[in-house]
């Protein structure tokens, strides 16, 4: 008989036997109140029915409400780490490089028309002054009527030889004012042919929180550049009062200079020009699109942000595709207005009649033996004042610098206005000038990123060359007048109220684009009145 002591606990759970005066978990236990818990199926007074989505909608649950659509951002913040974010964009800033060398030499020939030169041994006339220029405005109306029909790289390849051979030109010859004039012609045909297509370019190929760098350091910093060799070089040349036909002059130097700069141009843009993936995407080729984006970043991996820039052109290019031709002019026409002033003020800043005067200041100073480092100073206060903004550009911003720059530059204007007077010592009114150059390379080194990105795409290359040939006008028209040393006070009068007035545009109309996206910038600048810093 087995002994049920030992028999095994039956299989299962089973709560344990109640204590005396204790209750099971879970039961109402006597002497206390208990909490009322509703009855399923029932309602219970104070308890509000359950009421599924099936009894209240004939068929079914409702489905859920449709997200609010999000805007997409108009300003990116960049990556940490300004090394690393460099390195990543390198290739940006190496597919418009390449025009950069082409400008770099339109620059070295600005300085030298505009009165940086050496000792001329030929019969010179205004003619052989104004030729870069005219040949700048020729470049820029040929290739408004090109837009968008020859490929970049090719506007780029052609304009390195044009730079190469009136390089060689200049290089080849002694004392040959036709052949100068000649070599002049081609290199602005060049810049001109250049500018506008890599201006564009430039804006469209650069990720926002790098436009402005890239942008700057393109355009104002590489003419800056030239001018800037251009005064090194002439001024540090040692010239004799008898000067052999053959000798090697600075003039020669000039045209070796751009000769290299045609070369290196043609070689690195054949190799590096990347053309621009909105108008990739504007001829339906996305996988094209895709892989020039893949390009333009180290490495040169398919990532998550090459497709957010994908998305970011599709949404420009949609934005703009809905302009018609009519409604993008009269998008322009404001912004054109207030960048071509602005490109008239950096024309008058540094034209024929302020170095006259710089020249004027020095010799009434009785300081020719230090005229040398006078005019390194010129130059090196220009080159820094444009340095200086434009790697700094997506700090400060675009606005802060301009206006500060105008304002600055507009006091100075005014004093070296009443400090001038030819028979007194003028050594102020030379570093009065050299001050306000400096002032006036931080108040224009913005000028660029707002090229690239102000206007309209269906307008834009058009825009850019009209804003250019503005600029280039007043360059010409400067160094067609004469100038007359005794009232030359006037000058600085007018540009004095001309740069006030800059000043309050700046202020009232020019918006502060630092880091948006192209889209987000056009539609700043389709507001005519900005406060916003």
């Amino acid at each position: 008989m087995q002994n049920d002591k030992f028999a095994p606990p039956p299989t299962g759970f089973y709560p344990p036997p109640a204590q005396p005066g204790y209750s099971q978990p879970g039961y109402p236990q006597p002497g206390y109140p208990q909490p009322e818990y509703p009855q399923p199926g029932y309602p219970q007074p104070g308890h509000p029915q359950h009421i599924t989505p099936a009894e209240t909608y004939p068929g079914g649950a409702p489905p859920p409400p449709p997200m609010p659509p999000r805007d997409p951002p108009t300003r990116v913040e960049p990556p940490t780490g300004c090394c690393q974010r460099n390195q990543k964009n390198k290739p940006q800033s190496n597919a418009v490089g390449s025009a950069g060398l082409i400008f770099i030499s339109g620059g070295m020939n600005i300085a030298w028309a505009i009165g940086f030169r050496g000792p001329i041994f030929y019969h010179s006339t205004k003619h052989n002054y104004i030729a870069w220029f005219i040949g700048a405005i020729i470049g820029a109306l040929v290739t408004m009527a090109l837009t968008n029909k020859v490929a970049k790289k090719y506007v780029l390849q052609f304009s390195s030889v044009l730079v190469a051979i009136g390089g060689l030109i200049i290089a080849c010859t002694h004392n040959n004012g036709a052949g100068t004039t000649a070599a002049c012609y081609l290199d602005g045909i060049a810049n001109g042919l250049v500018f506008a297509p890599f201006m564009a370019l430039v804006g469209e190929i650069s990720v926002p929180y790098m436009r402005g760098l890239t942008s700057a350091s393109l355009e104002q910093l590489c003419f800056g550049s030239g001018i800037f060799l251009q005064i090194i070089y002439v001024s540090s040349w040692s010239y004799s009062s008898y000067t052999p036909y053959n000798e090697f002059t600075s003039e020669n130097m000039k045209g070796v200079l751009s000769t290299i700069y045609g070369v290196l141009a043609l070689i690195l843009g054949s190799l590096m020009t990347i053309e621009s993936p909105v108008l990739m995407l504007a001829n339906n080729d996305e996988q094209a699109a895709i892989d020039a984006l893949r390009r333009l970043q180290k490495p040169a991996v398919l990532t998550e942000e090459t497709y957010e820039l994908l998305a970011e052109h599709k949404r420009y290019l949609a934005y703009n595709k809905d302009m018609s031709m009519g409604e993008s002019i009269s998008k322009a026409l404001p912004t054109f207005i207030r960048l071509a002033y602005l490109r008239v003020l950096n024309a008058m800043s540094i034209s024929s009649f302020v170095v006259i005067t710089y020249s004027i200041a020095i010799i009434m100073s009785n300081n020719l033996a230090m005229a040398n480092s006078w005019y390194l100073g010129f130059g090196l206060l220009r080159w820094l004042g444009t340095l200086i903004p434009s790697f700094s550009m997506e700090s400060l911003g675009r606005k802060k610098p301009a206006v500060f720059g105008l304002l600055v530059s507009c006091g100075l204007a005014f004093a070296v206005g009443s400090q001038y007077n030819v028979y007194l010592n003028m050594s102020q009114v030379g570093v009065l000038i050299m001050i306000f150059e400096f002032f006036a390379g931080v108040a224009f080194s913005s000028n660029s990123a707002y090229l690239a990105e102000a206007y309209p795409m269906g307008v834009k290359q058009h825009f850019i060359g009209f804003t250019f040939i503005t600029e280039i006008f007043v360059f010409l028209i400067i160094s067609v007048c004469d100038v007359n040393i005794v009232y030359a006070y006037n000058y600085f009068y007018i540009m004095g109220a001309m740069y006030l007035a800059g000043f309050i545009l700046g202020v009232l109309t020019l918006p502060e684009t630092r880091r948006m996206t192209l889209l987000g910038a056009q539609e700043q600048f389709s507001k005519f009145v900005n406060f916003r810093f």
